[in-house]
């Protein structure tokens, strides 16, 4: 079964910094196709990952030292935020 992918306001600021940060160096574009294979990962499969805080659980990117972190809720994976390793979740 394949689940639903929403994305708040915060995660999709947070995308943005990101890409802005690695359109400099040029890996924007290898940015974003590893967020992409870990969303299609995370559509098919988002019980896999371990509860991180509070329900919250975390997608480490493939390449980049980033990571989603969703929570599961009926039929829909939720992401609440995209952040580097080194970034809190608040």
């Amino acid at each position: 079964m394949a689940y639903q992918i929403k994305v708040s306001k915060d995660a999709e600021k947070d995308l943005l910094t990101a890409k802005c940060h690695y359109r400099i160096s040029r890996l924007e574009q290898d940015f974003d196709n590893d967020f992409k294979s870990q969303i299609s990962y995370l559509r098919a499969n988002p019980f896999l990952f371990q509860i991180y805080y509070r329900n919250v659980q975390r997608a480490h990117f493939s390449t980049f030292k980033y990571s989603i972190h969703f929570i599961i809720h009926n039929d829909a994976v939720f992401i609440l935020r995209v952040l580097h390793h080194k970034q809190k979740f608040k």
